[in-house]
């Protein structure tokens, strides 16, 4: 090994060394790091490894867990991603990050696109379009919250600003989700259940209804205190028939139809945190990939 390559190698390792020394202690069954021994088997040149690895450093530093940087800088790799796409992958989540926004939907985002063998170009601007959300969401949702929203429980802000930067995907708009949250409030519920409203409204929508249809729908929704199993139930009729291949009128009609009929007793009424793991057209939680 010549004095050429011997120093880029050697700061690697060093690199690598802090990187897994700043992360917290893992779980007995966590994986191990990889990251040394993927930029190694990589076409990488040594200067771009060693630049890769000094910024995967900063990023844990920035406060991003350090798994899901080996992750990303392992699963970019083996995707083919150049230094400059994942050098942008990293700069997404710190700057998501610093702006005081939930940077685990970015993170699953380029996690699992990269599971799933999405472009890396593609991820990169799937991942920065959904940091933009994040931020076009948080003046909607704090202003919800600073007249008169109550703030919900524990998640419910950061929940409710990745919904509402999912629907904004949709195209949906900020005023008419601004109006989902009055309506919420004016019926004395919390940011946990416009949270829920928003997710709905963007389910219907990535399933073709028109947009001021699903905007009905749930506003009617919201008049009549529906919970997580009334919309679960809502999103499962017109799912269902969409995979019939009924026509948009019908459905709309079975979605006005739903949110309008008559409910048992105790139906809607159940309290508590929702449960945020149906519908909505949101990206799957964790670090296993598999759900775009």
């Amino acid at each position: 090994m010549n004095n050429r390559t011997a120093s880029p190698i050697l700061l690697i390792g060093l690199a690598t060394a802090a990187l897994l020394a700043a992360a917290p202690v893992r779980a007995a069954d966590s994986p191990p790091a990889g990251m040394a021994r993927a930029l190694e088997r990589s076409a990488l040149s040594a200067a771009a490894q060693a630049d890769i690895t000094v910024r995967a450093q900063e990023t844990v530093h920035a406060g991003i867990p350090a798994e899901d940087v080996e992750i990303i800088i392992g699963r970019g790799l083996e995707r083919g991603a150049d230094a400059a796409t994942l050098d942008s992958f990293l700069e997404t989540a710190v700057r998501t990050k610093q702006q005081g926004l939930p940077v685990r939907p970015v993170l699953d985002r380029i996690e699992q696109g990269l599971s799933k063998g999405v472009p890396p170009e593609r991820i990169d601007a799937a991942s920065k379009r959904l940091a933009d959300g994040l931020a076009t969401a948080k003046p909607l949702v704090d202003g919800l919250v600073q007249n008169g929203l109550p703030a919900g429980t524990g998640n419910a802000r950061e929940a409710a600003l990745e919904s509402v930067a999912r629907a904004h995907e949709q195209s949906l708009s900020s005023d008419m989700m601004q109006a989902l949250g009055e309506k919420v409030r004016a019926q004395g519920q919390s940011l946990d259940q416009f949270e829920r409203a928003v997710r709905t409204l963007s389910f219907l929508a990535g399933n073709g209804v028109p947009a001021d249809a699903a905007a009905r729908a749930v506003q009617v929704g919201i008049e009549r205190g529906f919970r997580e199993r009334d919309y679960a139930r809502l999103e499962r009729t017109v799912s269902d028939m969409v995979r019939q291949g009924r026509s948009m009128d019908d459905i709309v009609r079975a979605a006005d139809r739903e949110v309008s009929k008559e409910r048992g007793s105790g139906e809607g009424r159940d309290s508590g945190r929702q449960d945020r793991g149906a519908g909505g057209n949101r990206d799957a939680g964790g670090r296993g990939g598999g759900r775009k």
